[in-house]
């Protein structure tokens, strides 16, 4: 969804938004989002915006600040930080696993379709752009937590916000970190007005 768009359903007062991982790596950017979200819900009551990070996202997040501040690594304060800012980390639950089940199933519905995608993709990875002479069935290839993360999105009509535009979320309803950007700061300045 483009930034209009994304204003459009702002506009109806009542929107969850799930952030991938990739809407999170940019911290201040994220921080100053979310705060920017929270005065438009003090501007006026009508505003039941809700922001959550399905916690397949959240370890992805985890683990990469693990990795940065190493001993300085704390949980709680990135809970606690969490929490100020209005932000729930959502579980991810059975009926998220069916949703993820028939996203994976639509798009691949046999076995070797899917292993041909898996195998596809972790040449590509590779930078490789030819399959010749390249063995392997691909069964062994993994996929990745994105799968977890759309399926959550799609079973709660949630508007994820992130940047990746791969199969993982063909069908489901996103739109990138700048579009909800443009969008917020829009209605802030009216909410402001108003």
């Amino acid at each position: 969804m483009n930034n209009h768009e994304v204003y459009r359903l702002l506009c109806t007062g009542e929107l969850t938004m799930a952030f991938d991982t990739n809407a999170l790596f940019s911290n201040q950017r994220f921080r100053n989002l979310c705060n920017n979200i929270n005065r438009i819900k003090d501007c006026d009551d009508k505003y039941q915006f809700n922001l959550i990070v399905p916690a397949p996202a959240h370890a992805e997040k985890l683990h990469d600040l693990k990795q940065q501040y190493r001993e300085h690594y704390n949980f709680n304060e990135i809970i606690k930080g969490l929490m100020d800012k209005g932000i729930s980390i959502a579980s991810f639950e059975p009926h998220h696993a069916d949703v993820v089940a028939n996203l994976v199933g639509e798009q691949f519905p046999t076995t070797q379709a899917w292993r041909t995608f898996k195998r596809n993709r972790c040449i590509a990875c590779l930078g490789l752009n030819t399959v010749t002479g390249i063995q392997g069935s691909g069964k062994t290839c993994g996929a990745t937590i994105d799968w977890l993360i759309a399926g959550y999105a799609e079973a709660e009509g949630c508007l994820l916000v992130t940047g990746d535009t791969r199969e993982e979320f063909k069908g489901i309803r996103t739109t990138t970190l700048e579009h909800l950007e443009a969008a917020v700061k829009q209605l802030l300045t009216e909410a402001r007005a108003g």
